[in-house]
This record gives structure tokens, C-alpha cells and sequence, in this order.
């Protein structure tokens, strides 16, 4: 099967976003990712982690209906000490403030879900593309897979990396790996 054009370009936007993610993330240890900058924003190891386990949340369970990387070969093994929560008013925010994550763990952890995202992606048809899911319980509604993959997941990783750029350049280091 020849890949669509719809799904090559998400496939390249995807490969690029991790690409230049993990380029982000250069420079960033356990004492720069815990740092608690003043304010109401959130340390890298939790606004990181958040992205990782969402990205694997929607990839695998959101959209495939299968068990997260997290809850199956990775279970126990993230480098997160906890996973994100489900309960988004009070546990999510302590969560995102006070989540410890070793870096190198992190970051095999990273590779698996950016890894099996891709391979994903890579085989998506444009009948896949249309393919409605239900976002109601994030106040979505329906939208359909091309809309989550372009701004949950794409647009997610691009967010959070100019995130992380700033809370980087707040301690003296190069955010962007560009």
C-alpha cells in the first residue's frame, strides 16, 4: 500500500515536531528538568511527561483502543515517578508541579512512543484519516483522526516544546535546538 499524501505530510510534521523536541530537550538533566520556576508555570519534568504520556494516551488508547506503552511494556519503567493523572481539577495541576522523572528513563520511554507514533502514522489511509473520534470527554465532541494527530498530537509537541525552550532559557541554557 502506497502512503496518501494526507498521511505522509502528518508523518513529516510528526517526525519533525519529535525531531526537534528531543533537540529541545539537549542539556536538560534531572536538576534543570525538577526546577520550579516562579509563578504559576510547571517544571519541564511535568509539562515533559504530560506530553509524552498524552501523546502515548492518544495514539494507542484514544485512537487504536489498545493499552498505552505506559500500562504494558513500559509499565513501571517510564522514569515518571507517577503517571499522569485522569482527574484534571485538583490531582493533574499537584501532578504537573511535583512529577520526578529520570531523564535517561524518560527518554527511552520517549523513543518508544515516538517510534511506534510514526510506524502508526506511516500506515494511516485516507479512509483512517476521516474515521470520527470521540473527544467528549475532553470537551470535544466528535473530530475526526486528521484533526487529532495535526493539534492534539503535532500542534501538542510544538506547544509544549516552546514551553520548555522558555523554562530552559530562564536557567541560563539554549531552548530550541535551531
Amino acid at each position: 500500500m502506497n502512503q496518501n499524501l494526507a498521511s505522509k505530510i502528518l508523518l513529516e510534521q510528526l517526525q519533525d515536531a519529535h525531531k526537534w523536541l528531543i533537540g529541545t530537550m539537549e542539556g536538560v538533566n534531572d536538576e534543570v528538568a525538577s526546577f520550579q520556576p516562579e509563578g504559576k508555570a510547571n517544571p519541564i519534568a511535568g509539562t515533559y511527561a504530560h506530553l509524552i504520556m498524552s501523546e502515548d494516551f492518544f495514539i494507542h488508547t484514544l485512537i487504536q483502543g489498545k493499552k498505552s506503552l505506559m500500562e504494558t511494556e513500559y509499565e513501571g519503567k517510564t522514569g515518571a515517578s507517577e503517571l499522569q493523572p485522569t482527574e484534571w481539577v485538583e490531582a493533574y495541576p499537584k501532578w504537573l508541579r511535583s512529577v520526578k522523572i529520570n531523564i535517561e528513563q524518560f527518554q527511552i520511554y520517549t523513543n518508544a512512543v515516538f517510534k511506534k507514533s510514526e510506524e502508526y502514522v506511516s500506515k494511516l489511509t485516507d479512509e483512517d484519516l476521516e474515521k470520527e473520534i470521540d473527544m467528549s470527554s475532553f470537551g470535544l465532541g466528535m473530530r475526526p483522526l486528521h484533526s487529532i494527530l495535526g493539534g492534539m498530537v503535532i500542534g501538542h509537541a510544538r506547544d509544549i516544546m516552546g514551553e520548555i525552550s522558555v523554562l530552559k532559557g530562564i536557567q541560563n541554557l539554549k531552548g530550541y535546538p535551531f
